[in-house]
Protein backbone atom coordinates (compact mmCIF):
# COMPACT_ATOMS: atom_id res chain seq x y z
CA UNK A 1 0.00 0.00 0.00
CA UNK A 2 1.31 3.36 -0.95
CA UNK A 3 0.94 6.15 1.87
CA UNK A 4 2.00 9.81 1.89
CA UNK A 5 2.26 11.78 4.66
CA UNK A 6 1.42 15.48 3.81
CA UNK A 7 2.29 18.61 6.26
CA UNK A 8 0.67 21.75 5.11
CA UNK A 9 1.66 25.32 6.60
CA UNK A 10 4.84 27.48 7.92
CA UNK A 11 3.73 27.27 11.82
CA UNK A 12 4.30 23.17 11.41
CA UNK A 13 6.79 23.62 9.29
CA UNK A 14 9.13 25.82 11.53
CA UNK A 15 8.32 23.87 14.81
CA UNK A 16 10.63 21.26 14.83
CA UNK A 17 9.64 19.76 18.32
CA UNK A 18 6.20 19.30 16.47
CA UNK A 19 7.11 18.06 13.47
CA UNK A 20 9.19 16.03 15.31
CA UNK A 21 5.66 14.65 17.54
CA UNK A 22 3.80 14.70 13.83
CA UNK A 23 6.69 12.11 12.38
CA UNK A 24 6.09 9.88 15.79
CA UNK A 25 2.33 9.17 15.34
CA UNK A 26 2.11 8.48 12.01
CA UNK A 27 5.41 6.16 11.88
CA UNK A 28 3.03 4.50 14.92
CA UNK A 29 0.45 4.05 12.76
CA UNK A 30 1.66 2.98 9.04
CA UNK A 31 4.96 1.75 11.12
CA UNK A 32 6.91 3.59 8.43
CA UNK A 33 7.58 6.63 6.76
CA UNK A 34 7.38 6.00 2.92
CA UNK A 35 6.97 9.40 1.33
CA UNK A 36 6.55 12.93 2.55
CA UNK A 37 5.44 16.40 0.83
CA UNK A 38 5.93 19.43 3.18
CA UNK A 39 4.18 22.75 1.69
CA UNK A 40 4.17 26.09 3.37
CA UNK A 41 0.53 27.24 2.46
CA UNK A 42 -2.63 26.17 0.91
CA UNK A 43 -2.91 27.99 -3.25
CA UNK A 44 -5.16 27.66 -6.07
CA UNK A 45 -3.28 24.49 -7.29
CA UNK A 46 -3.98 22.39 -4.45
CA UNK A 47 -6.89 20.41 -5.71
CA UNK A 48 -5.64 19.78 -8.79
CA UNK A 49 -2.30 18.56 -6.51
CA UNK A 50 -4.73 16.82 -4.64
CA UNK A 51 -6.21 14.76 -7.20
CA UNK A 52 -3.30 13.82 -8.57
CA UNK A 53 -1.87 12.42 -5.64
CA UNK A 54 -5.02 10.32 -5.37
CA UNK A 55 -4.26 8.56 -8.32
CA UNK A 56 -0.71 7.87 -7.26
CA UNK A 57 -1.48 6.48 -3.59
CA UNK A 58 -3.95 4.18 -1.43
CA UNK A 59 -3.83 6.56 1.59
CA UNK A 60 -3.20 10.32 1.62
CA UNK A 61 -2.96 12.22 5.54
CA UNK A 62 -2.45 15.92 5.62
CA UNK A 63 -1.70 17.31 8.51
CA UNK A 64 -2.77 21.48 7.98
CA UNK A 65 -2.45 24.21 10.65
CA UNK A 66 -5.41 25.81 11.72
CA UNK A 67 -4.85 28.30 9.14
CA UNK A 68 -4.78 25.82 6.47
CA UNK A 69 -7.43 23.43 7.69
CA UNK A 70 -10.51 25.02 6.98
CA UNK A 71 -9.45 25.56 2.61
CA UNK A 72 -8.24 21.37 2.65
CA UNK A 73 -11.76 20.43 3.89
CA UNK A 74 -14.07 22.77 1.03
CA UNK A 75 -11.80 21.04 -1.81
CA UNK A 76 -12.08 17.45 -0.06
CA UNK A 77 -15.90 18.30 -0.01
CA UNK A 78 -15.74 19.69 -3.51
CA UNK A 79 -13.96 16.61 -4.95
CA UNK A 80 -16.33 14.01 -2.87
CA UNK A 81 -19.25 15.59 -4.33
CA UNK A 82 -20.58 16.50 -0.19
CA UNK A 83 -21.57 19.45 1.51
CA UNK A 84 -19.50 20.52 4.48
CA UNK A 85 -21.44 20.79 7.84
CA UNK A 86 -20.05 22.33 11.09
CA UNK A 87 -18.84 20.21 13.89
CA UNK A 88 -17.47 21.37 17.12
CA UNK A 89 -16.76 24.60 15.33
CA UNK A 90 -14.72 22.37 11.99
CA UNK A 91 -15.89 22.36 9.25
CA UNK A 92 -16.27 18.27 7.86
CA UNK A 93 -17.72 17.18 4.68
CA UNK A 94 -21.10 15.88 5.73
CA UNK A 95 -19.90 11.77 4.81
CA UNK A 96 -17.13 11.93 5.85
CA UNK A 97 -15.91 9.86 9.03
CA UNK A 98 -15.44 12.70 12.26
CA UNK A 99 -13.68 12.06 15.54
CA UNK A 100 -12.49 15.41 16.99
CA UNK A 101 -10.61 17.54 14.77
CA UNK A 102 -9.83 14.38 12.05
CA UNK A 103 -11.56 13.38 9.75
CA UNK A 104 -11.50 10.56 6.81
CA UNK A 105 -13.04 10.57 3.06
CA UNK A 106 -13.37 7.70 0.89
CA UNK A 107 -12.49 8.40 -2.78
CA UNK A 108 -12.55 5.23 -5.64
CA UNK A 109 -8.97 4.71 -4.99
CA UNK A 110 -7.59 6.45 -2.62
CA UNK A 111 -8.82 8.04 1.30
CA UNK A 112 -7.63 11.08 2.79
CA UNK A 113 -7.29 11.90 6.98
CA UNK A 114 -7.36 15.80 7.16
CA UNK A 115 -5.93 16.79 10.75
CA UNK A 116 -6.37 20.40 11.66
CA UNK A 117 -3.69 21.08 14.15
CA UNK A 118 -2.92 23.47 16.70
CA UNK A 119 0.59 23.33 18.05
CA UNK A 120 -0.38 24.23 21.65
CA UNK A 121 -2.73 21.17 21.86
CA UNK A 122 -2.79 17.33 21.64
CA UNK A 123 -2.76 15.95 18.41
CA UNK A 124 -6.11 14.81 16.90
CA UNK A 125 -5.94 10.92 16.33
CA UNK A 126 -5.03 9.53 13.04
CA UNK A 127 -8.50 7.74 11.38
CA UNK A 128 -8.84 4.97 8.73
CA UNK A 129 -8.19 1.60 8.51
CA UNK A 130 -5.35 0.19 6.51
CA UNK A 131 -4.12 -2.86 5.38
CA UNK A 132 -0.58 -2.81 5.04
CA UNK A 133 0.50 -5.40 3.39
CA UNK A 134 4.02 -5.23 5.01
CA UNK A 135 5.28 -5.88 8.02
CA UNK A 136 9.41 -5.10 9.67
CA UNK A 137 11.51 -7.45 11.46
CA UNK A 138 14.96 -7.88 12.53
CA UNK A 139 17.78 -11.01 12.22
CA UNK A 140 20.59 -10.71 14.98
CA UNK A 141 23.55 -12.27 15.07
CA UNK A 142 24.16 -12.94 11.75
CA UNK A 143 25.22 -11.18 9.02
CA UNK A 144 23.17 -9.52 6.40
CA UNK A 145 24.47 -11.15 3.41
CA UNK A 146 24.26 -14.55 4.89
CA UNK A 147 20.45 -14.05 6.02
CA UNK A 148 19.35 -12.97 2.49
CA UNK A 149 20.75 -15.90 1.30
CA UNK A 150 18.72 -18.16 3.46
CA UNK A 151 15.61 -15.46 2.98
CA UNK A 152 15.50 -16.40 -1.33
CA UNK A 153 14.16 -19.70 -1.14
CA UNK A 154 11.29 -18.84 1.48
CA UNK A 155 10.69 -15.17 -0.67
CA UNK A 156 9.56 -17.30 -3.53
CA UNK A 157 7.38 -19.93 -1.95
CA UNK A 158 5.70 -17.46 -0.01
CA UNK A 159 5.29 -14.59 -2.76
CA UNK A 160 6.76 -12.15 -1.13
CA UNK A 161 9.24 -9.23 -2.20
CA UNK A 162 12.37 -8.28 0.77
CA UNK A 163 14.01 -5.32 1.23
CA UNK A 164 16.62 -4.90 3.83
CA UNK A 165 19.30 -2.84 5.81
CA UNK A 166 22.27 -3.64 8.16
CA UNK A 167 22.03 -1.76 11.14
CA UNK A 168 24.87 -2.86 12.55
CA UNK A 169 27.21 -5.47 12.71
CA UNK A 170 25.04 -8.87 12.71
CA UNK A 171 21.82 -6.65 13.15
CA UNK A 172 20.07 -6.28 9.89
CA UNK A 173 16.43 -4.26 9.67
CA UNK A 174 14.16 -6.12 7.01
CA UNK A 175 10.92 -5.31 5.23
CA UNK A 176 8.53 -8.17 4.03
CA UNK A 177 5.89 -6.76 1.55
CA UNK A 178 3.24 -9.07 -0.30
CA UNK A 179 2.66 -9.26 -4.06
CA UNK A 180 -0.45 -10.40 -5.38
CA UNK A 181 -0.71 -13.87 -4.25
CA UNK A 182 1.59 -13.07 -1.08
CA UNK A 183 1.29 -15.14 2.47
CA UNK A 184 2.94 -12.90 4.48
CA UNK A 185 2.13 -14.78 7.92
CA UNK A 186 3.05 -18.02 6.81
CA UNK A 187 6.22 -16.37 5.63
CA UNK A 188 7.07 -15.01 8.97
CA UNK A 189 6.29 -17.48 10.95
CA UNK A 190 8.95 -20.14 8.42
CA UNK A 191 11.72 -16.92 9.61
CA UNK A 192 11.09 -17.73 13.14
CA UNK A 193 11.41 -21.60 12.92
CA UNK A 194 14.40 -20.78 10.13
CA UNK A 195 16.35 -18.08 12.78
CA UNK A 196 15.55 -19.53 16.22
CA UNK A 197 16.67 -17.18 19.09
CA UNK A 198 17.84 -14.37 15.85
CA UNK A 199 14.37 -13.43 14.86
CA UNK A 200 12.00 -10.43 16.17
CA UNK A 201 8.66 -8.67 15.01
CA UNK A 202 9.41 -4.74 14.58
CA UNK A 203 11.52 -2.25 13.29
CA UNK A 204 13.18 -0.77 17.04
CA UNK A 205 15.59 -3.26 18.40
CA UNK A 206 16.06 -1.09 21.45
CA UNK A 207 12.07 -1.13 22.09
CA UNK A 208 11.94 -4.64 21.88
CA UNK A 209 14.69 -5.31 24.26
CA UNK A 210 12.99 -2.92 26.79
CA UNK A 211 9.55 -4.49 26.58
CA UNK A 212 11.59 -7.93 27.04
CA UNK A 213 13.31 -6.31 30.30
CA UNK A 214 9.89 -5.41 31.67
CA UNK A 215 7.83 -8.40 31.23
CA UNK A 216 10.45 -10.52 33.02
CA UNK A 217 11.23 -7.49 35.89
CA UNK A 218 14.77 -6.96 35.18
CA UNK A 219 16.29 -3.38 35.90
CA UNK A 220 19.03 -1.78 34.12
CA UNK A 221 21.27 0.97 34.60
CA UNK A 222 23.84 2.89 32.96
CA UNK A 223 27.29 4.39 33.57
CA UNK A 224 27.83 6.50 30.30
CA UNK A 225 30.59 8.61 29.05
CA UNK A 226 30.77 10.11 25.18
CA UNK A 227 27.09 8.97 25.28
CA UNK A 228 26.45 11.83 27.44
CA UNK A 229 23.09 10.10 28.65
CA UNK A 230 21.69 8.91 25.63
CA UNK A 231 21.20 5.29 26.93
CA UNK A 232 18.93 6.73 29.63
CA UNK A 233 17.22 9.41 27.43
CA UNK A 234 16.02 6.39 25.29
CA UNK A 235 15.09 4.39 27.94
CA UNK A 236 12.91 6.96 29.51
CA UNK A 237 10.65 7.66 25.98
CA UNK A 238 8.95 4.50 26.53
CA UNK A 239 5.78 4.52 28.80
CA UNK A 240 6.56 2.71 31.56
CA UNK A 241 9.99 1.84 31.81
CA UNK A 242 10.11 3.52 36.14
CA UNK A 243 9.70 -0.16 36.59
CA UNK A 244 12.88 -1.15 35.46
CA UNK A 245 14.56 1.68 35.76
CA UNK A 246 15.78 3.76 38.69
CA UNK A 247 18.79 6.13 37.82
CA UNK A 248 22.33 5.48 36.12
CA UNK A 249 25.72 7.63 36.00
CA UNK A 250 27.18 10.17 33.46
CA UNK A 251 30.54 10.13 34.07
CA UNK A 252 32.20 12.78 31.42
CA UNK A 253 35.11 13.51 33.60
CA UNK A 254 37.73 11.31 34.72
CA UNK A 255 36.86 13.12 38.14
CA UNK A 256 33.39 11.57 38.14
CA UNK A 257 34.60 8.55 37.10
CA UNK A 258 36.59 8.32 39.98
CA UNK A 259 34.71 9.78 42.91
CA UNK A 260 31.17 8.65 41.28
CA UNK A 261 32.17 4.96 39.84
CA UNK A 262 35.09 4.27 41.97
CA UNK A 263 37.26 3.44 39.16
CA UNK A 264 41.31 4.09 40.12
CA UNK A 265 43.16 6.74 39.06
CA UNK A 266 45.76 4.90 38.10
CA UNK A 267 43.51 3.17 35.26
CA UNK A 268 42.80 6.51 34.28
CA UNK A 269 45.64 7.93 33.53
CA UNK A 270 47.13 8.21 29.93
CA UNK A 271 44.10 8.00 28.33
CA UNK A 272 43.22 5.11 30.25
CA UNK A 273 39.67 5.95 29.88
CA UNK A 274 39.09 5.05 26.22
CA UNK A 275 39.69 1.12 27.12
CA UNK A 276 38.20 -2.54 28.34
CA UNK A 277 39.56 -2.06 31.62
CA UNK A 278 37.79 1.40 32.06
CA UNK A 279 34.71 0.20 31.39
CA UNK A 280 34.41 -2.94 32.85
CA UNK A 281 34.87 -1.00 35.75
CA UNK A 282 32.69 1.49 35.17
CA UNK A 283 30.38 -1.57 35.21
CA UNK A 284 31.34 -2.58 38.57
CA UNK A 285 30.73 0.46 39.80
CA UNK A 286 27.12 1.07 38.23
CA UNK A 287 26.43 -2.44 40.01
CA UNK A 288 27.51 -0.81 43.61
CA UNK A 289 25.31 2.38 43.14
CA UNK A 290 21.91 1.21 41.20
CA UNK A 291 22.11 -2.60 41.63
CA UNK A 292 20.34 -2.89 38.47
CA UNK A 293 20.07 -6.96 36.88
CA UNK A 294 21.83 -5.58 33.72
CA UNK A 295 24.23 -2.46 33.53
CA UNK A 296 25.45 -0.94 29.89
CA UNK A 297 28.60 1.23 30.27
CA UNK A 298 30.28 3.12 27.23
CA UNK A 299 33.30 5.36 26.75
CA UNK A 300 35.05 6.70 23.66
CA UNK A 301 35.43 9.56 21.13
CA UNK A 302 32.25 10.63 19.40
CA UNK A 303 34.27 13.75 17.71
CA UNK A 304 37.97 14.58 16.86
CA UNK A 305 40.16 13.06 18.37
CA UNK A 306 41.41 12.92 21.91
CA UNK A 307 44.90 11.12 23.65
CA UNK A 308 45.79 9.26 20.50
CA UNK A 309 41.99 7.96 19.92
CA UNK A 310 39.89 9.04 17.16
CA UNK A 311 36.32 9.56 16.69
CA UNK A 312 34.52 6.37 16.22
CA UNK A 313 36.32 4.45 18.66
CA UNK A 314 34.07 3.92 21.55
CA UNK A 315 34.58 0.88 24.20
CA UNK A 316 30.76 -0.73 24.98
CA UNK A 317 30.20 -3.45 27.83
CA UNK A 318 27.14 -5.48 29.68
CA UNK A 319 26.98 -7.19 32.73
CA UNK A 320 24.33 -9.42 34.08
CA UNK A 321 24.48 -9.31 38.32
CA UNK A 322 26.46 -12.80 38.37
CA UNK A 323 29.10 -11.01 37.37
CA UNK A 324 29.17 -12.60 33.94
CA UNK A 325 29.79 -9.91 31.20
CA UNK A 326 30.93 -9.28 27.64
CA UNK A 327 32.71 -5.70 26.03
CA UNK A 328 33.17 -4.51 22.48
CA UNK A 329 35.40 -1.78 20.24
CA UNK A 330 33.37 -0.13 18.18
CA UNK A 331 34.65 1.43 15.03
CA UNK A 332 32.10 3.94 14.18
CA UNK A 333 31.74 6.64 11.33
CA UNK A 334 29.90 9.64 11.15
CA UNK A 335 28.79 12.96 12.84
CA UNK A 336 28.82 13.01 16.35
CA UNK A 337 24.83 12.15 16.80
CA UNK A 338 24.70 9.33 14.75
CA UNK A 339 27.97 7.71 16.14
CA UNK A 340 26.62 8.17 19.78
CA UNK A 341 23.02 6.48 18.22
CA UNK A 342 24.58 3.62 17.00
CA UNK A 343 26.41 2.91 20.15
CA UNK A 344 23.97 3.37 22.37
CA UNK A 345 22.14 0.84 20.13
CA UNK A 346 24.76 -0.99 20.01
CA UNK A 347 25.69 -1.28 23.90
CA UNK A 348 21.52 -2.28 24.34
CA UNK A 349 22.18 -5.48 22.07
CA UNK A 350 25.39 -6.28 23.90
CA UNK A 351 22.69 -7.57 26.51
CA UNK A 352 21.08 -9.92 23.78
CA UNK A 353 24.29 -11.59 23.56
CA UNK A 354 25.14 -11.92 27.43
CA UNK A 355 21.37 -13.22 28.03
CA UNK A 356 19.92 -14.79 24.85
CA UNK A 357 17.84 -17.04 26.60
CA UNK A 358 16.23 -13.88 28.15
CA UNK A 359 15.31 -12.26 25.07
CA UNK A 360 14.71 -14.52 22.24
Amino acid sequence: MKHLLFILGDELILHSAYKDYIFRAYEEKFKEINEIRIQAKSDKELPFLLEKLMQKYHFITIFASTQNYAIVAKILATLSDDNLILKEQSLVPDKALYVHNSFVCEFENSKINLLKIDTEENMPKLLGEVNLGYEYFCLFGIDEDSALLLLETLTKSYDVSLKSSKILDNLTLLKVSNLPNGKLESFLQSVSNLFTQKFFLGKDPLRFIVSKLMQKGLKISFAESCTGGLCASELSKISGVSAIFEGSIVSYSNRIKHEWLGISESILENGGEYSERCVYFMLKGIFKTAKPDFALALSGVAEGEDKGVKAGNIYIGAMFKDGTYIQELLHLKGDRIFMQKQAVLAAFCLIMKLKPEIFI
